[in-house]
């Protein structure tokens, strides 16, 4: 059957609907990565978005359950250029099934290209995939602030205590961690400080996940002093979190940084490396040095904001996700990391 995508500003794109009558609305991406898909969607960070595949071949897709970054796919709704005449995949299942089995449609024969410019031309916008051709509940959609609750003690023992505030961590941060032996615990975005002091943590990580991080500026005094307190690091939505509670500003990007190959430069060595980013939120590199932060690494390509260090504090934040173990930006990220963590020898440090 035919299905359509009808985007913010009245265009109305169609193709064949695979999967359960059920109209999604999210904000419409695209994601320019030709590998790794299983990983991106099932990444927190994109809770209900409407995904471009720019590779063609991407529905067939060998999907692991050991490489989700989560335990379901969080996307809302794919859109494929590529008609559905699929082979089975290694567990006996298309992409299809999968999808159909978490009631998440696809839009198949697409002219994605078509799309894709629009999208940069205008801006990633929300959209309607439907499996009819109106909607009349664009007007005023928002991403919803996602409150992770509760408290996990995913490692139980270790050389240090390294705490995540959670927006939607990603497994892979786990293993990142949990490979330099320390003792891991997640808590609730919803800083409760009475509880975080009484896990006396060694570090802190402001992982990354979903939205505007505008929407947590209730919590950005205690993030402030948490960040002030213990050696912490921000990742992703992480980063512009920290950023704004320390009086930076964020801005909203045309089109986000979607793929696992996105260059950056190390400001102070000058070296080039190659990241895995996931953001539609950049940070205002104006002011920052008002601020107490200074820029540790850039985008090669269009000059973005991609890390940030105090000055003053144990703080560093990076836009982008360390996630591959054995990558030599992530290696330095987490031995910079932890080298400020074992320098602290317990000792809380204060403003």
């Amino acid at each position: 059957m035919e299905g359509s995508l009808i985007l913010a500003n009245g265009e109305i794109f169609t193709g064949k609907w695979h999967g359960r009558q059920k109209d999604h609305i999210g904000e419409l991406i695209f994601f320019t990565g030709m590998g790794r898909f299983q990983e991106f969607i099932t990444d927190p960070a994109n809770q209900g978005k409407i995904v471009i595949a720019t590779f063609p071949g991407i529905l067939n897709s060998d999907l692991d359950h050991s490489k989700s970054e989560s335990d379901k796919i969080q996307i809302g709704g794919l859109i494929s250029q590529q008609d559905v005449s699929l082979p089975m995949n290694s567990n006996g299942k298309s992409v299809l099934d999968i999808f159909s089995a978490q009631n998440i449609p696809i839009l198949s024969g697409m002219d994605t290209r078509a799309l894709i410019k629009r999208v940069k031309t205008d801006g990633e916008m929300p959209a309607v995939i439907s499996s009819g051709h109106k909607a009349n509940r664009l007007d005023g959609h928002t991403e919803a602030v996602v409150a992770m609750s509760g408290t996990e003690y995913v490692v139980q023992n270790g050389n240090k205590h390294i705490v995540i505030i959670n927006f939607g961590y990603k497994k892979s941060l786990i293993q990142a961690v949990s490979k330099f032996g320390n003792k891991v615990t997640v808590v609730s975005n919803h800083i409760d400080m009475n509880l975080m002091n009484s896990l006396q943590p060694d570090g802190l990580i402001f992982s990354g996940g979903a939205g505007d991080p505008m929407q947590w500026h209730k919590f950005f005094p205690q993030y402030k002093q948490l960040a002030m307190k213990y050696p912490t690091i921000g990742l992703g939505l992480g980063h512009q979190i920290l950023a704004l509670s320390f009086g930076a500003t964020v801005e909203k990007m045309p089109t986000g940084h979607r793929n696992f190959k996105e260059a950056v430069i190390h400001t102070e060595s000058k070296k080039v490396f190659m990241s895995s980013q996931n953001h539609g939120y950049a940070v205002n590199e104006k002011d920052l040095i008002k601020r107490g932060l200074r820029v540790s690494f850039k985008n090669v390509h269009d000059g973005t904001v991609e890390g940030l260090e105090h000055e003053q504090y144990p703080l560093a934040t990076y836009q982008f996700h360390p996630e591959q173990i054995n990558n030599p930006l992530n290696e330095l990220i987490f031995n910079n990391f932890f080298q400020t963590v074992n320098e602290s020898k317990g000792a809380r440090i204060y403003a």
